[in-house]
């Protein structure tokens, strides 16, 4: 009992519970920007042009063959060409833009790839350090501040202009000289380099994961 006037006493604090190591979550994104649709569409479109860019092409080599046999004069055959040479560089256009489209796509479900096998292989290292935190009774002291390369290409200094992107022209048909060839293989794109880069790059870092994990 508390006599009048006395003083009173402070409630004790209760000790802090000891929390668990927070897990470190590192959550990369990446937007999209066509959907299933539209990816659908541009791959009909890739297809289509380029069998009438096959079409095109053979049309303006039998104008030329017919020249060559008499069978037009070259007035004949020029206008010819430059009604067929108009066709064609419209759905060449056509071409190479579902053609950037489709690379456009696969760049980015390859960076939806990559982010994943990261973020799985990150999830697993930390429950790994962890682990090992527990069993050597240590707790992290301080926070280790990583540097990111920006996500957006450096901008040019100033007074400098930024290099201009050569869009591929489509050159005038020239006579044939030989015979009829094989189809040409498939051409390799740009986004094709990419996609192999990037691979043999995360490649190489998940091979250092794991020489460091089998290090440790």
């Amino acid at each position: 009992m508390r006599l009048f006037g006395g003083k009173k006493e402070e409630p004790k604090e209760k000790p802090k519970e000891e929390k668990p190591l927070e897990k470190v979550l590192y959550t990369l994104s990446g937007d999209k920007s066509l959907n299933d649709q539209e990816v659908e569409r541009s791959r009909s479109k890739l297809r289509t042009s380029g069998t009438e860019k096959e079409i095109l092409s053979e049309t303006l080599t039998r104008l030329y063959e017919a020249a060559s046999e008499g069978r037009l004069t070259t007035i004949e055959r020029d206008q010819l060409v430059a009604k067929y040479q108009n066709q064609l560089s419209s759905v060449t256009s056509t071409f190479e833009h579902s053609e950037r489209l489709l690379g456009l796509h696969e760049l980015e479900e390859t960076r939806a790839e990559l982010i994943k096998m990261f973020q799985d292989k990150f999830t697993e290292l930390n429950v790994k350090i962890d682990d090992i935190r527990k069993r050597v009774d240590v707790k992290p002291s301080q926070a280790m501040a990583i540097k990111l390369p920006p996500l957006t290409p450096p901008t040019p200094p100033a007074g400098e202009k930024a290099p201009e992107i050569k869009m591929p022209t489509t050159e005038k048909p020239v006579p044939p000289t030989t015979t009829p060839t094989t189809p040409a293989a498939p051409r390799r794109t740009k986004a094709d380099d990419t996609l192999e880069k990037l691979r043999k790059d995360l490649q190489k870092e998940l091979e250092k994961l794991e020489q460091i994990e089998m290090e440790g």
